[in-house]
């Protein structure tokens, strides 16, 4: 017997034994719940936000990756512009920033106190979309707006934001010291510290009404 043809009859043993080892089992039918969190998370991506909102479930990965990309816009001697606000620091780059609360001490460790949305937003669908002890993510959607609010615990808030080509503001949202700025694809951002937590707005509905929605976020009684 040549060596081919022993290899040929060892395949097809070894095929035949396989094969029959596999138990004959019906298709998978996945539950109604399980359908609906996929439907919902496809959706999501289909929204015209989705690359550019940050994308709290991986802000570590995003804080690491801006080290990274800071360290060698450094070596590239593109200096950062450190700029130190009474509750933050933010460290702008040329297409990036990071903003980090300097401001941690005595508050909450985790969401103790929820806050909400006030304005009324009659006719948006609201959707909680990710919540756990460091931070609270909704979103609210009326056809083409989109609103995405955010409440973080103050010691674990680090974050990558859109820069590119933005002038960053300061703004007094109910009488706190905000960071407003409008990014690449025409999102207006405001990110303001209330003594307890870091509360985030991103939306496309516009500066003057995101001001209005963001001096409405009361503390939920």
């Amino acid at each position: 017997m040549t060596n081919e043809i022993f290899k040929r009859a060892i395949f097809e043993a070894l095929t035949q034994e396989y094969e029959n080892s596999i138990p004959n089992t019906e298709e998978h039918i996945f539950s109604p719940k399980f359908e609906k969190e996929m439907s919902r998370l496809i959706k999501r991506r289909e929204k015209p936000y989705y690359k550019i909102i940050n994308t709290f479930g991986k802000r570590a990965a995003c804080f690491t990756v801006g080290i990274l990309v800071a360290s060698s816009l450094t070596i590239m001697n593109v200096e950062a512009l450190r700029e130190a606000f009474i509750k933050f620091v933010v460290n702008v780059f040329e297409k990036f920033s990071i903003v980090q609360s300097v401001d941690a001490n005595d508050s909450p460790e985790t969401i103790e106190d929820i806050y909400e949305i006030t304005y009324d937003l009659s006719g948006y669908s609201y959707d909680l979309w990710s919540c756990d002890d460091i931070s609270r993510l909704a979103e609210y959607t009326n056809g083409e707006i989109y609103i995405n609010f955010g409440q973080h615990t103050k010691a674990e808030y680090d974050i990558l934001l859109n820069t590119e080509n933005a002038d960053i503001e300061i703004i007094k949202i109910n009488g706190h010291e905000a960071i407003y700025y409008m990014d690449n694809h025409n999102y207006h951002h405001i990110i303001w510290d209330n003594d307890d937590y870091i509360i985030s707005l991103g939306s496309n509905i516009g500066k003057t009404t995101l001001i209005d929605i963001a001096d409405s976020v009361q503390k939920v009684e």
